[in-house]
């Protein structure tokens, strides 16, 4: 039977057996109920099994719905989810190259605002400035939203920093964790690397066609899940709160705090995120090192401004930066 026809129907057989919790569901009827065959119904019930889901079939016939997987699967994803846009339409893999790529292919298309690519591994996860993004397979959440805002593209910059917020308070909210945003797209704990962010736009001269926004981060990551080059400049959530995070829960909640801060900067622009942006900054009133292209600026972080630009003074006075790789003093 073709799987394309098959996965629809597993998806309607969990949504009845579910809301059922764990009260017995007879098999014919559930059939009956959703309009399909008991050879359907078979079919879908394994391939719940295939993606996680436990349950159990009764001596007389009637499905027991028991749990369901830590798996960043659309139906875990969507259910219950709090949004009003994003997160409402997903393109879930176990493994691609990029969800950034995916991501873009799907907006040029046509895809929806909010529309998320969400993979358990990347075997190509793309950082900023052409690097890789460590991506293991079930250890973190590495996904893409597909935004379409009616701003300037001068403004853009910004969803960089509005989804460090986002990331920064859905981490702050597992422990009493030393959060800290690192201009313009690093999110550290406990001083050490635990999430990224690949802002990718889309542009006409005065308008934005589309931004793809890629977040990678480690959330259940052991330290020997990181090769050795990065095993003293990475963390994950769980090495630093020495608990295991459900990541369906921790996604939803980021999704949910994610559109909460874009909803803002959408009316608002920076203006009233500026004050979470300096809190959780990192950088600010340190002595730093901006690398652009062969040029080094030095200097101490003084601000960073409403159009996101972060404020150096230096030797030659005052300067502003909406792009450039920092590294401190």
């Amino acid at each position: 039977m073709d799987i394309t026809i098959l996965e629809p129907i597993a998806e309607k057989v969990l949504d009845k057996i579910r809301r059922q919790s764990r009260n017995p569901i007879d098999r014919a009827k559930l059939a009956k109920d959703l309009k399909i065959s008991e050879d359907e119904l078979n079919a879908g019930l394994d391939i719940l099994k295939s993606w996680g889901y436990s349950m159990k079939i009764n001596p007389g016939g009637q499905v027991v719905y028991e749990s369901a997987p830590d798996r960043l699967i659309t139906p875990e994803i969507t259910n219950k989810l709090k949004t009003k846009i994003i997160g409402h339409e997903v393109h879930a893999y176990k493994t691609v190259q990029s969800t950034n790529t995916v991501a873009h292919q799907l907006a040029a298309s046509g895809a929806p605002e909010g529309t998320l690519v969400v993979a358990e591994s990347q075997t190509k996860g793309r950082g900023r400035l052409g690097r890789m993004w460590h991506s293991p397979e079930n250890c973190g959440i590495y996904f893409s939203l597909i935004l379409r805002p009616k701003i300037h593209p001068t403004r853009a910059p910004g969803i960089s920093l509005i989804s460090a917020i986002a990331v920064a308070e859905t981490i702050a909210g597992c422990n009493d964790f030393k959060i800290g945003i690192k201009w313009p797209n690093d999110v550290l704990l406990s001083g050490r690397k635990v999430a990224g962010i690949l802002t990718e736009l889309s542009a006409e001269l005065d308008r934005v066609n589309f931004i793809v926004v890629g977040i990678g981060i480690n959330v259940n990551h052991k330290r020997a899940d990181f090769p050795a080059e990065l095993k003293e400049t990475a963390t994950s959530i769980r090495i630093d709160g020495k608990t295991k995070i459900k990541r369906v829960d921790f996604l939803q909640k980021l999704l949910y705090n994610f559109e909460k801060e874009y909803i803002i900067f959408k009316k608002s622009g920076l203006e009233k995120s500026r004050k979470k942006i300096l809190k959780y900054s990192s950088l600010l009133y340190t002595d730093v090192d901006l690398r652009m292209g062969r040029k080094t600026i030095s200097g101490k972080v003084i601000d960073i401004d409403k159009l996101g630009q972060l404020v150096i003074e230096t030797s030659e006075g005052i300067m502003r930066f909406n792009a450039g790789e920092v590294t401190t003093r």
